[in-house]
């Protein structure tokens, strides 16, 4: 155990170390003029590629900041996985190294096991109810706990609500789910999900799933239409039930807590409405992405059906036991109760 923390801190160090040295391999910074404060430069990581919603979020969140603060702070965005996974940014945060990382409940609930319960089977009923459960519960659960481990909490984007896919059959009833092996990207409740509905979960990192997914290593995966073809990962899937949303994507926005302590008031206070202001603009975009992803897949041949209400009544029974096991019941009862 001793070896594998000091391991941990080694790689983090090192993975500090190569992001100071690319700052200092760039074009030497002009010295500012006298009385001319020297701008801040801030990073923000995210896994998804340079034209996803998530990357044009985040172009408009570097906007405004740049923007109210006079140019005092200026945020450099790196997609693609530049700066790690998401595991790796979030540790790289937690220290000061990497500024914002655009995260996932289950990452997160590597760090506060109770971001897991976002995941949860049927815990939202539509895109309206998920933004205001989590505009109003989910910040004031959430905020607190995640400065228990040295991150902000500014808003929560959007993923999107995530169908099936799978390369094998056309599932139109329970039974067609039963042994196909899903690929998840970890976290109890979602395999706990997977596993009620007598299929496999398999984990595999993002970076690795249209690989899994091309060979076998998993036959299906849930994901919205706009994050499958920004991946390419509809490539590989030739089945897409739009209508089995098991789960809504939350997409929490994470700021070093160290980071954040350095700045202003009125740093803070730009920092966190900019990226709200942003949050509104990236679900907006994000919904229209999937649209016209949707049709893109279906043009490019997969096969895109619906599954009947009473399958996915049976769904919904089938995966409730997870829903009580897996989340704390004052949030799952307080996010229900919004209207």
């Amino acid at each position: 155990m001793k070896k594998s923390k000091c391991l941990s801190v080694i790689l983090i160090l090192v993975f500090a170390l190569s992001l100071v040295l690319t700052g200092c391999g760039g074009s030497k910074p002009q010295t500012a003029n006298e009385g001319e404060v020297e701008p801040r430069i801030l990073k923000l990581g995210h896994k998804s590629s340079d034209t996803h919603s998530w990357q044009l979020g985040s172009e408009k969140f570097a906007e405004l900041v740049k923007e109210r603060t006079n140019g005092e702070l200026i945020i450099e965005i790196y997609p693609n996985s530049q700066l790690g996974d998401q595991k790796e940014m979030t540790e790289a945060a937690q220290i000061g190294v990497v500024d914002f990382v655009l995260n996932a409940p289950a990452t997160l609930s590597g760090f506060i096991p109770e971001m897991g319960a976002l995941d949860l089977p049927f815990l939202f009923r539509d895109y309206d109810h998920a933004f205001k459960a989590l505009d109003t519960v989910g910040m004031e659960y959430y905020a607190p706990l995640c400065e228990e481990v040295g991150l902000k909490l500014l808003a929560f984007w959007d993923t999107g609500f995530k169908n099936l896919s799978n390369n094998k059959l056309d599932i139109q009833s329970v039974d067609d789910i039963k042994n196909l092996k899903i690929r998840y990207a970890g976290g109890a409740s979602l395999a706990a999900t997977i596993e009620a509905l007598g299929a496999s979960a398999i984990s595999i990192p993002w970076s690795e799933t249209y690989i899994a997914l091309s060979q076998g290593t998993a036959d299906a995966q849930f994901n919205p239409p706009s994050t499958m073809v920004e991946s390419k990962i509809h490539e590989v899937q030739k089945y897409y039930s739009s209508n089995l949303t098991v789960q809504y994507g939350a997409e929490p926005v994470v700021m070093s807590l160290k980071t954040w302590n350095e700045l202003t008031t009125e740093q803070q206070q730009i920092i966190m409405e900019a990226c709200q202001e942003a949050r509104d603009y990236q679900r907006e975009l994000n919904k229209q992405m999937d649209k016209e992803a949707l049709q893109q897949m279906i043009d490019e041949g997969v096969i895109v059906t619906e599954i009947s209400d009473d399958v996915l009544a049976q769904i919904q029974e089938m995966t409730a036991p997870v829903l009580a096991k897996h989340g704390d019941p004052k949030l799952v009862s307080a996010i229900q109760a919004i209207k």
